[in-house]
Order: C-alpha cells, then structure tokens, then sequence
C-alpha cells in the first residue's frame, strides 16, 4: 500500500504553465490516473478540452465556477460548485474551473495521463 500526503505532493510539484496551476499524480496508470490540484482565489484553470476520455471532478475544498462548452455543438453551461460535490467533464468540451470562494480551492480529478501530456486543447 502507498499512502500520499495531498499537500506534500501539491508543494513539491512544479506549476503547469499550460493551465496555470500546480498539478501533483497521487495514484494510478497510464490509462486512468488521479491527480490534485489547488486554485487560488480569483484563479481559474485555463479553458481547454481533451479529445480521448472523460474527466471524474471531486471538489474536496472551497467553491468555484466551471464553464462547459461542446466543442462539437456548441453548447455551453456553467455551474457554480462547491465542497463535497463531484461531477464528469465529457470529452470534447471546453472547461474552465475558477475559484470563486475566499479560500484555495481543492480539486482532485482522475482522466487519462494523455489529458496532461498530448490531449489538451486550447481555443
């Protein structure tokens, strides 16, 4: 059994530039991975889809918005989102998380190692 500290992972991890944030893998493989993430307040992950596999998004701490847009048809939502709620990012559609709270917000998402390395879009 490996046991993670969440914080330690996040502290010691460099930022992605792509979507400016810190971005630290806890546990998995290739094909399915989870990570965890903390946003600042005011700070958002910048907008962009994946093209192979869907996105599980846990919500452990602090409050947010996330805009969903299909990047096929065009269809876009946003949902204000809070501690305690999860919910699935479809591929194929644009999603930008901003924090929204007054307290860092903390993120664990699983998808595929490709959604960090290859599969990421930008508009």
């Amino acid at each position: 059994m490996n046991i993670v500290n969440w914080a330690n992972e996040i502290n010691k991890c460099k930022t992605d530039d792509k979507v400016g944030v810190r971005i630290a893998k806890l546990a998995g493989e290739k094909d399915f991975c989870t990570f965890i993430t903390e946003i600042n307040p005011s700070k958002s992950v910048n907008a962009h889809y994946h093209k192979n596999g869907d996105e599980h998004y846990h919500i452990i701490n602090g409050s947010g918005e996330m805009y969903l847009k299909n990047v096929i048809n065009g269809e876009e939502n946003s949902y204000k989102v809070s501690a305690n709620e999860s919910f699935v990012v479809p591929e194929n559609t644009l999603h930008k998380l901003t924090n929204t709270g007054s307290i860092p917000l903390l993120l664990m998402f699983s998808c595929p190692v490709s959604h960090l390395e290859s599969d990421r879009y930008f508009l």
